[in-house]
Protein backbone atom coordinates (compact mmCIF):
# COMPACT_ATOMS: atom_id res chain seq x y z
CA UNK A 1 0.00 0.00 0.00
CA UNK A 2 1.53 3.32 -1.08
CA UNK A 3 1.91 6.10 1.47
CA UNK A 4 0.19 8.45 -0.95
CA UNK A 5 -2.89 6.20 -0.98
CA UNK A 6 -3.02 6.26 2.81
CA UNK A 7 -2.68 10.04 2.99
CA UNK A 8 -5.26 10.54 0.24
CA UNK A 9 -7.73 8.25 2.02
CA UNK A 10 -7.12 9.98 5.35
CA UNK A 11 -7.81 13.35 3.75
CA UNK A 12 -11.01 12.00 2.19
CA UNK A 13 -12.17 10.73 5.56
CA UNK A 14 -11.35 14.03 7.24
CA UNK A 15 -13.45 15.88 4.68
CA UNK A 16 -16.38 13.48 4.25
CA UNK A 17 -16.81 11.88 7.67
CA UNK A 18 -14.94 14.01 10.22
CA UNK A 19 -14.79 12.62 13.73
CA UNK A 20 -16.27 15.77 15.23
CA UNK A 21 -19.42 15.54 13.09
CA UNK A 22 -19.95 11.96 11.90
CA UNK A 23 -21.80 10.04 14.67
CA UNK A 24 -20.51 6.58 13.80
CA UNK A 25 -16.97 6.75 15.14
CA UNK A 26 -17.37 3.77 17.44
CA UNK A 27 -17.01 0.01 17.16
CA UNK A 28 -20.68 -0.79 16.74
CA UNK A 29 -22.02 -3.36 19.19
CA UNK A 30 -19.72 -6.40 19.14
CA UNK A 31 -20.84 -9.07 21.63
CA UNK A 32 -24.03 -7.08 22.31
CA UNK A 33 -26.76 -8.67 20.22
CA UNK A 34 -29.61 -6.77 21.90
CA UNK A 35 -27.97 -3.41 21.18
CA UNK A 36 -27.09 -4.45 17.63
CA UNK A 37 -30.68 -5.43 16.89
CA UNK A 38 -32.10 -2.24 18.40
CA UNK A 39 -29.64 -0.15 16.37
CA UNK A 40 -30.42 -2.05 13.17
CA UNK A 41 -34.12 -1.31 13.56
CA UNK A 42 -34.18 2.15 15.13
CA UNK A 43 -31.59 3.62 12.72
CA UNK A 44 -33.92 2.95 9.79
CA UNK A 45 -35.31 6.22 8.41
CA UNK A 46 -34.33 8.16 11.52
CA UNK A 47 -31.63 10.50 12.77
CA UNK A 48 -28.88 8.49 14.46
CA UNK A 49 -28.39 11.17 17.08
CA UNK A 50 -25.77 11.75 19.76
CA UNK A 51 -24.82 9.50 22.69
CA UNK A 52 -27.82 10.95 24.55
CA UNK A 53 -30.37 11.13 21.72
CA UNK A 54 -31.70 8.96 18.92
CA UNK A 55 -30.55 5.37 18.56
CA UNK A 56 -27.93 5.41 21.28
CA UNK A 57 -30.45 6.86 23.74
CA UNK A 58 -32.76 3.94 22.95
CA UNK A 59 -29.94 1.50 23.70
CA UNK A 60 -29.06 3.34 26.92
CA UNK A 61 -32.68 3.22 28.12
CA UNK A 62 -32.83 -0.49 27.42
CA UNK A 63 -29.52 -0.98 29.23
CA UNK A 64 -30.93 0.86 32.24
CA UNK A 65 -34.10 -1.25 32.18
CA UNK A 66 -32.03 -4.42 32.02
CA UNK A 67 -29.77 -3.13 34.84
CA UNK A 68 -26.70 -3.88 32.75
CA UNK A 69 -23.65 -1.73 33.45
CA UNK A 70 -22.23 0.31 30.58
CA UNK A 71 -19.11 -1.85 30.54
CA UNK A 72 -21.13 -5.09 30.60
CA UNK A 73 -22.99 -6.75 27.73
CA UNK A 74 -26.54 -6.64 26.39
CA UNK A 75 -26.29 -10.06 24.84
CA UNK A 76 -29.48 -12.04 25.42
CA UNK A 77 -32.01 -11.84 22.60
CA UNK A 78 -34.64 -13.70 24.66
CA UNK A 79 -34.81 -10.59 26.88
CA UNK A 80 -36.14 -8.58 23.92
CA UNK A 81 -38.23 -11.46 22.62
CA UNK A 82 -40.11 -11.49 25.93
CA UNK A 83 -41.85 -8.28 24.82
CA UNK A 84 -43.33 -9.72 21.62
CA UNK A 85 -46.86 -9.34 22.99
CA UNK A 86 -46.03 -6.21 24.97
CA UNK A 87 -44.86 -3.86 22.24
CA UNK A 88 -46.44 -0.79 23.79
CA UNK A 89 -44.72 -1.45 27.10
CA UNK A 90 -41.38 -1.83 25.35
CA UNK A 91 -41.92 1.41 23.41
CA UNK A 92 -42.48 3.18 26.73
CA UNK A 93 -39.31 1.69 28.20
CA UNK A 94 -37.28 2.75 25.15
CA UNK A 95 -38.87 6.21 25.05
CA UNK A 96 -39.45 5.91 21.32
CA UNK A 97 -42.66 5.33 19.37
CA UNK A 98 -41.31 5.55 15.83
CA UNK A 99 -42.85 3.00 13.51
CA UNK A 100 -41.26 0.56 11.10
CA UNK A 101 -41.43 1.26 7.34
CA UNK A 102 -44.94 0.46 6.19
CA UNK A 103 -46.37 1.68 9.50
CA UNK A 104 -47.17 -1.87 10.66
CA UNK A 105 -46.27 -1.30 14.31
CA UNK A 106 -43.69 0.49 16.47
CA UNK A 107 -40.01 -0.19 16.02
CA UNK A 108 -40.03 -1.43 19.60
CA UNK A 109 -42.52 -4.14 18.70
CA UNK A 110 -40.54 -4.84 15.54
CA UNK A 111 -37.40 -5.38 17.64
CA UNK A 112 -39.23 -7.78 19.95
CA UNK A 113 -40.71 -9.70 17.00
CA UNK A 114 -37.33 -9.92 15.29
CA UNK A 115 -35.69 -11.11 18.50
CA UNK A 116 -38.34 -13.82 18.87
CA UNK A 117 -37.88 -14.93 15.26
CA UNK A 118 -34.11 -15.09 15.74
CA UNK A 119 -34.38 -17.03 18.98
CA UNK A 120 -36.74 -19.51 17.33
CA UNK A 121 -34.09 -19.94 14.61
CA UNK A 122 -31.43 -20.78 17.18
CA UNK A 123 -29.87 -17.33 17.58
CA UNK A 124 -29.82 -16.31 21.24
CA UNK A 125 -26.71 -14.12 21.50
CA UNK A 126 -24.01 -12.43 19.42
CA UNK A 127 -22.10 -15.70 19.28
CA UNK A 128 -24.95 -17.11 17.19
CA UNK A 129 -25.25 -14.16 14.78
CA UNK A 130 -24.05 -15.28 11.37
CA UNK A 131 -24.86 -14.51 7.75
CA UNK A 132 -27.10 -17.52 7.18
CA UNK A 133 -30.24 -17.82 5.12
CA UNK A 134 -32.25 -19.03 8.11
CA UNK A 135 -31.38 -15.99 10.23
CA UNK A 136 -31.85 -13.62 7.31
CA UNK A 137 -35.28 -15.12 6.69
CA UNK A 138 -36.13 -14.77 10.38
CA UNK A 139 -35.46 -11.02 10.34
CA UNK A 140 -37.14 -10.23 7.03
CA UNK A 141 -40.20 -12.26 8.05
CA UNK A 142 -41.09 -9.36 10.35
CA UNK A 143 -43.23 -6.82 8.44
CA UNK A 144 -41.31 -3.58 7.88
CA UNK A 145 -37.87 -5.15 8.24
CA UNK A 146 -35.74 -6.04 5.25
CA UNK A 147 -32.32 -7.26 4.10
CA UNK A 148 -30.64 -4.00 5.17
CA UNK A 149 -31.86 -4.57 8.73
CA UNK A 150 -30.25 -8.00 8.73
CA UNK A 151 -27.02 -6.72 7.15
CA UNK A 152 -26.80 -4.05 9.84
CA UNK A 153 -27.40 -6.56 12.63
CA UNK A 154 -24.63 -8.81 11.36
CA UNK A 155 -22.17 -5.97 10.83
CA UNK A 156 -22.81 -4.33 14.20
CA UNK A 157 -22.29 -7.74 15.82
CA UNK A 158 -18.74 -7.69 14.51
CA UNK A 159 -19.22 -9.97 11.51
CA UNK A 160 -18.75 -9.23 7.80
CA UNK A 161 -21.06 -10.45 5.07
CA UNK A 162 -20.03 -10.61 1.42
CA UNK A 163 -22.18 -7.52 0.85
CA UNK A 164 -20.34 -5.61 3.57
CA UNK A 165 -16.92 -6.67 2.29
CA UNK A 166 -17.82 -5.43 -1.20
CA UNK A 167 -19.18 -2.19 0.25
CA UNK A 168 -15.93 -1.51 2.12
CA UNK A 169 -13.96 -2.22 -1.05
CA UNK A 170 -15.95 0.48 -2.84
CA UNK A 171 -15.34 2.88 0.04
CA UNK A 172 -11.60 2.25 -0.04
CA UNK A 173 -11.56 2.69 -3.81
CA UNK A 174 -13.27 6.06 -3.58
CA UNK A 175 -11.27 7.23 -0.58
CA UNK A 176 -7.95 6.47 -2.25
CA UNK A 177 -9.09 7.84 -5.64
CA UNK A 178 -8.12 4.56 -7.25
CA UNK A 179 -9.10 4.23 -10.89
CA UNK A 180 -9.51 0.49 -10.41
CA UNK A 181 -11.81 -1.19 -7.90
CA UNK A 182 -9.66 -2.40 -5.02
CA UNK A 183 -9.80 -6.04 -4.05
CA UNK A 184 -11.18 -6.90 -0.64
CA UNK A 185 -7.63 -7.69 0.51
CA UNK A 186 -6.25 -4.35 -0.67
CA UNK A 187 -9.21 -2.52 0.84
CA UNK A 188 -8.65 -4.20 4.21
CA UNK A 189 -4.94 -3.36 4.09
CA UNK A 190 -5.74 0.27 3.29
CA UNK A 191 -8.17 0.56 6.21
CA UNK A 192 -5.58 -0.89 8.58
CA UNK A 193 -2.95 1.57 7.35
CA UNK A 194 -5.33 4.54 7.52
CA UNK A 195 -6.43 3.57 11.02
CA UNK A 196 -2.80 3.60 12.12
CA UNK A 197 -2.27 6.94 10.36
CA UNK A 198 -5.31 8.44 12.14
CA UNK A 199 -4.44 6.79 15.46
CA UNK A 200 -7.79 5.02 15.73
CA UNK A 201 -8.56 1.31 16.04
CA UNK A 202 -9.41 -0.36 12.75
CA UNK A 203 -12.80 -1.64 13.96
CA UNK A 204 -13.93 1.91 14.70
CA UNK A 205 -12.72 3.17 11.32
CA UNK A 206 -14.36 0.23 9.55
CA UNK A 207 -17.69 0.98 11.22
CA UNK A 208 -17.51 4.68 10.32
CA UNK A 209 -16.57 3.84 6.72
CA UNK A 210 -19.28 1.20 6.38
CA UNK A 211 -22.00 3.56 7.61
CA UNK A 212 -20.75 6.30 5.28
CA UNK A 213 -20.76 4.12 2.19
CA UNK A 214 -24.18 2.66 2.99
CA UNK A 215 -25.60 6.17 3.27
CA UNK A 216 -23.83 7.34 0.10
CA UNK A 217 -25.22 4.43 -1.93
CA UNK A 218 -28.74 4.55 -0.52
CA UNK A 219 -31.30 5.06 -3.30
CA UNK A 220 -33.14 8.35 -3.14
CA UNK A 221 -36.90 8.04 -2.95
CA UNK A 222 -38.87 9.65 -5.74
CA UNK A 223 -40.40 13.03 -5.05
CA UNK A 224 -43.71 11.47 -6.06
CA UNK A 225 -43.42 8.93 -3.26
CA UNK A 226 -46.08 9.09 -0.59
CA UNK A 227 -43.55 8.04 2.04
CA UNK A 228 -42.22 10.82 4.29
CA UNK A 229 -38.61 11.88 3.70
CA UNK A 230 -35.83 10.61 5.93
CA UNK A 231 -35.33 12.59 9.12
CA UNK A 232 -31.80 13.51 8.13
CA UNK A 233 -29.15 12.53 5.55
CA UNK A 234 -27.81 9.87 7.90
CA UNK A 235 -31.07 7.96 7.98
CA UNK A 236 -31.14 4.48 6.48
CA UNK A 237 -33.90 2.36 5.06
CA UNK A 238 -34.70 -1.12 6.26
Amino acid sequence: MKDTDVVRAAEFIGAELPREAWPHWNQGWPRESEAALLDAIFSSRAAYGTPKTGVRAVVDRWRTHRSVAADDRLDSLPALAAFTDRGDELATILGNRQRVPGNYFTKAEGAARAAKALVESGCRSSADVEDTESLRSAVVSVPGLGPRTFETLVFLSGKLTVTSIDLLARFATEASSSEKLLSSTDAAELLVAVAEHLDVDVQTLTHAAWRYQRTAEQPRRSKKSTMPPAADPLAETA
